[in-house]
């Protein structure tokens, strides 16, 4: 099988609320992303941009009690050539339009669940990608996710994942192209926050490292899943819930 190791996604955040901002860095970081830079002004994020490359941005639009950050957004969308995310608590109409023309890639109301705030971002690296237009109300969940190689960011559809397996820190998510794919987050991890809600009850989990698509499962032989690519074995604290899930009698 092909392996591809993820690079983490460089992420650029400016806010003035420092609490906000290390809650959003504690946040991202155990979803694996990489906080290359926070800043807590235009100024900063100016110094950090000219800097350093980052792959998004997040924004908060009212900076140091002014609406600076439409500026630095505007900034980012015709200079730098980012996508970037406005999260911001304000939900005036006019403030809103303003902030629409400054083209960002996502808007996001605080404050944001760790859940949403990993969709937003996914969802706003495909608008930016596909050239669409955010739409300014709750950000709906992606049924996909981005994962960094080498210079580029490569969209991988949750349909298409086979089984999820447990590597120390790491999640290998093994595709039905045979491709596998690790990213940093446990197993957990990514199953509480990165796996949408609509879509956790498509996977099982049957041992305590591995978790399969229900969708992938084409028999079971006593104690083994056969999948087209390869068979899991259940264990027996899980069997219960598989027989459950699977409605399985007896």
């Amino acid at each position: 099988m092909e392996q591809v190791e993820e690079q983490p996604i460089q992420i650029l955040i400016i806010e003035d609320d420092p609490i906000s901002a290390e809650s959003m860095v504690f946040t991202l970081e155990e979803f694996g992303f990489n906080i290359k830079g926070v800043a807590h002004s235009v100024e900063t994020a100016l110094v950090l941009l000219n800097r350093e490359n980052f792959d998004i941005a997040l924004v908060d639009i009212d900076l140091n009690g002014s609406r600076s950050g439409i500026e630095i957004g505007t900034m980012l969308h015709n200079m730098y050539r980012i996508p970037y995310i406005f999260i911001t608590g304000i939900s005036d109409k006019l403030i809103v339009a303003e902030a629409v023309k400054a083209k960002p890639a996502a808007y996001l109301q605080k404050p944001a669940s760790p859940a949403t705030l990993f969709a937003c971002i996914q969802s706003a690296i495909q608008n930016y990608t596909a050239k669409q237009e955010p739409a300014f109300k709750s950000q709906p969940e992606a049924d996909f996710f981005f994962i960094k190689n080498r210079n580029k960011l490569k969209r991988i559809d949750w349909k298409d994942v086979l089984v999820l397996t447990s590597s120390d820190n790491y999640t290998i998510l093994t595709l039905i192209d045979k491709t596998e794919y690790y990213i940093r987050s446990s197993l957990a991890m990514t199953l509480k926050f990165q796996v949408p809600i609509s879509l956790q009850h498509n996977f099982l989990q049957v041992n305590r490292s591995e978790v399969v698509q229900l969708s992938f499962i084409t028999e079971i032989i006593e104690e083994e899943i056969i999948t087209p690519l390869k068979k899991i074995t259940i264990t027996s604290s899980f069997m219960k819930e598989v027989k459950h899930r699977l409605k399985i009698l007896g």
